[in-house]
């Protein structure tokens, strides 16, 4: 995973063709960027470029740009799972949201 201007791509090597393919993976259901080379330092080139012109294009528009991560995280428990969350949350003295962030942060902690 490489991470730019807190962009996140993904790199693939397609064997038939001896190229990297590289795409940003955390800027919604569509990637605002994909790009390719034959090496590592031009797939990191080319993500930057890629990265870079993307911003100058939607600065030009005058949109703003997708943000790479909003903080907002929808999440379908089913019923049954949502009760015992919440119920988890009630017992901890914490509020669903603040029970929810502290269980990820704690699975997600390096040692």
């Amino acid at each position: 995973m490489m991470e730019y201007k807190g962009y996140m791509a993904t790199v693939e090597f397609d064997e038939s063709v001896g190229r990297l393919h590289g795409k940003v993976v955390n800027s919604g259901a569509y990637p605002i960027a994909t790009f390719e080379a034959t090496d590592v330092e031009g797939i990191l080139r080319e993500f930057h470029r890629s990265i870079d012109e993307y911003i100058d294009s939607c600065r030009e528009d005058g949109v703003e740009p997708r943000k790479p991560f909003s903080g907002k995280l929808h999440v379908r428990l089913g019923p049954d799972l949502h009760q015992r969350v919440a119920r988890a949350a009630a017992a901890s003295g914490l509020s669903l949201n603040g029970w929810i962030m502290q269980t990820l942060e704690k699975s997600v902690s390096v040692p």
